[in-house]
């Protein structure tokens, strides 16, 4: 199983995305914004407006910086 950690702001949000893939799927993401932190999974994908991601991974315009290992993603994952 190929697991990949992604970090992304959208600017134009002003959203800061973590997303955890597994074989091309996400099955966690967060998102961080200047008031609220949203916690997402395969059993929770929806809270509000947020939803987790449901593209590809390779749909994604990332660049090496964007990748991210599974200890950064699990800090801010647990992190309050």
């Amino acid at each position: 199983m190929q697991e990949i950690f992604v970090k992304k702001y959208w600017k134009e949000e002003d959203i800061m995305f973590y997303i955890h893939f597994q074989n091309d799927e996400a099955v966690r993401q967060i998102e961080i914004t200047s008031r609220r932190k949203v916690l997402l999974t395969l059993d929770n994908p929806q809270q509000e407006r947020s939803m987790l991601y449901d593209q590809s991974l390779s749909d994604l315009d990332l660049q090496e910086s964007d990748f991210i290992t599974e200890k950064e993603f699990n800090k801010a994952w647990s992190d309050k």
